[in-house]
């Protein structure tokens, strides 16, 4: 790869400055996020490739790709999402235009802050109740799976407080469903794999297969809440505003098909990359004893009780840094596509028509140059102040270089949601238990839709010991 020659001015492009070349990425997801961190830390802005039958760019600087995600016009999405329209159809996640806009306002109500508070209370009931079945585990020696535990904890959380149901029954369902999902997705995204996905093939059949088995378990959601409730029981989540949803010209509800769509997306979208944030935040917490000494210090207060007790997640300062830490060298969003449908101007240079580019939160949250000499160091105190409270901007890195939950219009509408649960889900279950990875163990990379570990997290877990009893003043 070019060195000090990328960004010199191109004397034929009227001072435009000329993008790096980029040798050919890999089709292998599992080769691609540490790929892509690489060429970020080795390229000042863009770097493209010209080996595909689609010309690539990876966005290698923070503001531009800031730029380009929160971008309204001349760009749509990528590729990923195309393959997961054929899962999700036209979910928040997956939808464009003017059906984007409108859902995501129609929607919105649900994560305003008054709901979240309701929310959180909910998650705390749903952790503390995971953590009398750790009691039972940990009495019988039996170890368990960080990354499963994760998973249906956080299903049974969004079930809860988005769709007002208990989903405890479907959780082997939908999980069995999501990871032949996960599997199918790597071949999807390659050429020739949306097409494999839409007609008669054996990956199609698999697709279908996954996707009826969720759509059984949708439409029992719905149809619960559609089902006249005894005392005109007033609900306020997503589903309650999906199905109250009102066409202003026609009157007409919202399309079936449509409120299947929305609530399969936030279904799986919605515990998913909390799970896997999660899943990796216990990972790093096993690895490193001090952190989990500081980590301790905060939760083993009175004043944590109490918190816990009101769901009071934005005081738990160092709770709310060890998950900002993970999100940063783990973020499940690890990739972020766009295509380019018109010549974009971006800083310096000119992203043409039909251009796919690359955003890599995982490569950005690794650049040295925004992050300093200890990048790849997991250090969660750094997400504090001087006063010990909890600040985004702490580290002080440049604008744009953390994007966990994206930017812009296309910003994950459940970002302030995943950060309550997974503070909250952390902090009861931190408070009451250790989890012991064994010495040494990898749990691999797995990138598919997120970037979840590939032979998931066994661990011991073991009761924490109790607070000091406090001298009398």
């Amino acid at each position: 790869m070019p060195g000090n020659s990328f960004g010199t001015p191109d004397p034929g492009s009227g001072g435009r400055a000329r993008p790096a070349r980029l040798a050919r990425l890999p089709l292998d997801l599992n080769r691609l996020p540490d790929r892509l961190a690489d060429v970020v830390a080795r390229t000042d802005g863009i770097a493209i490739s010209r080996r595909f039958p689609v010309r690539m760019a990876v966005i290698a600087d923070p503001s531009l790709a800031r730029a380009l995600l929160t971008r309204p016009e001349g760009v749509t999405q990528g590729r990923g999402i195309a393959a997961l329209r054929l899962t999700l159809g036209q979910g928040l996640l997956t939808s464009r235009g003017e059906l984007h806009r409108r859902q995501r306002r129609l929607v919105q109500p649900a994560f305003h802050p008054g709901q979240l508070r309701r929310y959180a209370a909910d998650a705390v009931t749903a952790a503390r109740g995971r953590s009398a079945q750790w009691s039972r585990l940990a009495a019988a020696g039996a170890p368990v799976d960080l990354a499963e535990e994760m998973s249906s904890l956080t299903l049974d959380i969004v079930g809860r407080t988005l769709f007002g149901s208990d989903l405890s029954g479907a959780a082997e369902e939908i999980s069995r469903a999501q990871g032949e999902l996960l599997r199918l997705f790597p071949r999807l995204v390659r050429p020739g794999g949306m097409l494999a996905g839409s007609w008669p093939t054996p990956i199609r059949h698999r697709l279908r297969g996954s996707v009826g088995r969720l759509d059984a378990v949708v439409h029992r959601i719905i149809d619960s809440r559609t089902v006249a409730e005894p005392g005109g029981v007033q609900h306020r989540d997503v589903l309650s505003i999906l199905l109250a949803a009102r066409d202003e010209e026609t009157g007409r509800p919202m399309p079936r098909q449509q409120v299947r769509d929305e609530v399969l997306t936030l279904l799986l979208a919605g515990h998913e990359t909390t799970a896997v944030a999660l899943t990796w935040a216990w990972f790093e917490l096993s690895r490193h004893r001090q952190a989990r000494e500081w980590l301790a210090e905060e939760l083993g207060s009175a004043h944590a009780a109490d918190l816990l007790d009101d769901a009071a997640w934005e005081r738990l300062p160092r709770t709310r840094a060890v998950l900002a830490e993970t999100l940063r060298l783990h973020p499940p969003a690890y990739l972020m596509g766009r295509f380019t449908t018109a010549d974009v101007p971006l800083g310096d240079w000119t992203l043409p028509r039909s251009t796919a580019c690359l955003i890599s939160p995982y490569a950005l949250h690794r650049d040295p140059r925004s992050w300093g000499p200890d990048v790849l160091q997991w250090r969660p105190d750094r997400w504090l102040t001087a006063d010990g409270d909890y600040d985004e901007t702490a580290p002080g890195q440049p604008r744009g270089a953390y994007v966990p939950f994206g930017a812009g219009s296309r910003m994950c509408i459940g970002a302030a949601f995943a950060s309550m649960e997974a503070t909250l889900v952390l902090a009861v279950l931190g408070r009451e238990w250790l989890a012991e990875v064994p010495a040494g163990y990898d749990p691999g990379l797995a990138p598919s839709v997120t970037l979840r570990t590939r032979r998931g997290l066994p661990a011991v877990l073991h009761p924490t010991p109790a607070p000091a009893a406090q001298e009398p003043v």
